[in-house]
């Protein structure tokens, strides 16, 4: 069921295309090539030999050879000349004659168009922009769905449909099946097709281009739609509209299948103008991380993670159990993947009483009848011992998986060895993951494993844990939270249009803003004097602390305008002296209003609380580390608000600062979901606010077993 998603408070996104109205353009069963010309080395040339395997039907359009045949396939003067509407037309064609090819296409009524041109508003150019957009509107006018532009096409590989310009695709013979392959970058789609290769089964593959009309959340919704599709491997640069990642998270949930994602150009320009902490800290990347999350996709960060992870996700049936098991004839590799699984808090329990004695039975006295399971050399020379060990760590109920790292590959028993393993992996619904440690890299054994449904093949241990890690995570994430529920209640509504049209709420406004949004907040008073502040003092009670007020300066600490602890009228007075000369000095040009006078909060945990306005997913809500010390370790949590109080509390317990609430070292435990109902009521308000407020801060919110306490803040203000 699709359940409200965070973002913009603007018109929702646009809909995913129907998988249905894709089809015939995706997964066609008939093609026309449209400008073909007789140069064998031509993209529309090596489209017409890519289909040279395709059993549907193909036509060939060039009024130049019309009557003719031309690479082996008849050739027509025009599209209306074509004997029946075609599924799919590519169009080999100049960027100057697309838009007469769309218009053919549609009044021919074909199923959908891809398009290889190129020079459109990839190159910044107004005339160029309007040219795409010219052609979008052509396509959308016409219900003619548009794969491209500027891209280097589709490949279905179950029909062998390979409407694509790269060469020698009839050498991708691995069965179809598996992941499919959605990227707006052509050439890493098609770079990830090539596994096919070696043995490797994907079933389909998309590149969007400039995503002129359909884009890749389109693209690969469609994929999920496809029987043999058991995961979507997804490179993504960037969208018209991001928030489309959130039904496309729906989608994948609804199939039950899984998307691996990895997001290019992760660059961070857009935080250098940032006034708070919460700027510097939630950057672009951390922004699409949070939204893939939220979305329920898994991210990785590498290319060379991307495909071998959805391997994994397409190989593997839904976890049985947490556990992870390392078996192997390597007690050093074993000691490797073990540290690997350690560092990414990987569960590695010890064998049960029942699997120990089957190891024991079974490996030499010099081995190692744990986990990691070292089998030792002797593994070679004794098939059954192996079977034995296999059959009894995949039994195991506390593990969902078996990792076996390959240290050499041997032509003669390699690849058998591979073979053994798939009837255990089947008989216990649990995945064998290789890691491939030979520098051999496409030795017999790694072939066998990648072209064997129940054996994930990695190249890199690391790689291999971190898949595991998602693969757990992501199964963890399939019964989604409930969401915040509509953040606009009237009274957030209220506070937000009271916000001023830009500029700067400073610390004393801020923190009314968030007491009318039910945060907990520190008792100040407003001084303007020395006296006035040693009176203020004495009604709220010693010990207090003076900040400096002014609607100028962001962070006080860096123009000596805090003291604390201040146990008398006499340090008060003295400290007010000292703020108003500190602050001349390093800001001789700011408004200075006085002071801040407040009682001393109490001890607790220092973090922060903050949201920063992304121009794609809307306000962000991030919690961390906090105090000075927040840009210097960067511990955060960050998600798309509002949060539920579920969410914010899983925030905090992923923060590597979460034993401080917790009672580290004997200290009191803090009220954990105190602090979250903070973080979540925090995020209504900037939810609510929408684009009044472009960035807003709690630094520090102390938090302690008696709750928690706002104690400093500030709001940016968006336009009304």
């Amino acid at each position: 069921m699709q359940h409200q998603h965070p973002g913009r408070a603007t018109a929702p996104p646009e809909p995913l295309r129907d998988p249905a109205a894709l089809r015939r353009v995706l997964s066609p069963r008939s093609v026309a090539l449209v400008g073909v010309s007789a140069e064998p080395t031509s993209f529309g040339a090596r489209s017409t030999t890519n289909l040279r395997d395709f059993a549907g039907q193909v036509w060939t359009v060039n009024p130049k050879y019309a009557g003719q045949e031309l690479h082996g396939r008849p050739c027509f003067g025009s599209i209306a000349d074509l004997p029946e509407a075609p599924d799919c037309v590519l169009l080999a064609l100049p960027r100057t004659g697309v838009l007469a090819g769309v218009r053919a296409a549609a009044e021919r009524g074909a199923g959908g168009v891809v398009v290889y041109a190129s020079g459109y508003g990839e190159t910044g150019l107004a005339d160029r922009v309007a040219e795409e957009d010219a052609l979008r509107e052509a396509a959308r006018s016409s219900s003619l769905p548009l794969v491209g532009v500027n891209c280097l096409g589709v490949v279905d590989h179950t029909t062998r449909a390979a409407v694509t310009f790269m060469p020698e695709y009839p050498r991708l013979t691995a069965p179809a099946g598996g992941v499919a392959v959605t990227s707006q970058s052509g050439a890493l789609g098609y770079a990830l097709m090539q596994a096919a290769e070696r043995g490797f089964s994907l079933c389909h593959m998309a590149t969007a281009g400039n995503a002129t009309d359909l884009d890749v959340c389109d693209l690969a919704a469609y994929q999920l739609s496809m029987p043999e599709c058991r995961s979507v491997a997804l490179a993504v640069e960037g969208l018209r509209d991001a928030r489309r990642l959130f039904l496309l998270g729906d989608a994948a949930r609804e199939a039950g299948k899984a998307v691996v994602v990895l997001k290019l150009g992760r660059g961070e320009a857009g935080a250098a103008a940032a006034v708070s902490h919460t700027g510097s800290l939630a950057g672009s990347a951390a922004a699409w991380s949070a939204a893939f999350r939220r979305a329920g996709l898994a991210e990785v960060e590498d290319f060379d993670a991307l495909l071998e992870t959805a391997g994994l996700f397409a190989k593997a049936p839904k976890p049985k159990a947490r556990g992870v098991a390392i078996v192997t004839p390597s007690g050093g590799a074993g000691i490797m993947a073990a540290d690997h699984a350690e560092a990414l808090g990987l569960d590695m329990p010890q064998p049960a009483p029942e699997t120990e004695r089957v190891l024991r039975g079974a490996i030499p006295e010099f081995g190692a009848p744990r986990n990691p399971c070292d089998l030792t050399a002797q593994v070679a020379t004794n098939p059954a011992m192996f079977d034995a060990c296999m059959d009894a760590m995949l039994a195991d109920p506390q593990y969902g998986v078996v990792v076996m790292p390959v240290v050499y590959s041997h032509h003669a028993t390699t690849a058998g060895r591979m073979e053994s393993m798939r009837p255990h992996a089947r008989k216990h619904g649990k995945p064998v993951c290789i890691a491939w440690m030979p520098e051999q890299l496409e030795g017999p054994g790694a072939v066998a494993a990648d072209s064997a449904p129940e054996l994930p093949l990695f190249r890199s241990t690391r790689r291999l844990m971190n898949a595991i890690r998602l693969w757990l995570e992501h199964d963890a994430q399939q019964a989604p939270a409930p969401d915040a529920g509509p953040a606009a209640a009237s009274g957030l509504e209220t506070a937000a249009a009271s916000l001023p049209d830009g500029g700067t709420l400073m610390e004393a406004e801020a923190k009314a803003l968030f007491a009318r949004a039910g945060l907990p907040v520190v008792e100040e008073r407003r001084a303007a004097t020395a006296e006035a502040a040693a009176e203020a003092a004495a009604a709220l009670g010693f010990p207090v602390v003076l900040k400096l007020d002014s609607p100028d300066i962001a962070h006080k600490t860096e123009v000596g305008g805090v003291k604390l602890n201040l146990a008398d009228a006499d340090a008060v007075r003295g400290a007010f002296d000292a703020i108003a000369a500190s602050a001349r000095r390093h800001a001789p040009g700011a408004r200075v209003d006085g002071v801040l006078v407040q009682r001393m909060a109490r001890k607790g945990v220092e973090l922060i609380l903050g949201c920063k306005r992304d121009p794609q997913f809307g306000p962000m809500v991030l919690v961390g580390t906090g105090g000075v010390m927040a840009e210097l370790f960067r511990d955060v949590a960050l998600d798309l608000a509002p949060v539920t109080p579920e969410r914010a509390e899983a925030m905090l317990r992923g923060l590597k600062g979460f034993p401080l609430l917790d009672g580290f070292r004997g200290a009191e435990k803090a009220d954990v979901r105190a602090v979250a109902a903070a973080v979540a009521a925090f995020s209504a308000l900037v939810a609510a606010a929408g684009e009044r407020i472009a960035e807003a801060e709690i630094n520090p919110l102390i938090a302690g077993p008696w709750g928690c306490l706002a104690v400093d803040g500030l709001v940016r203000c968006g336009p009304a």
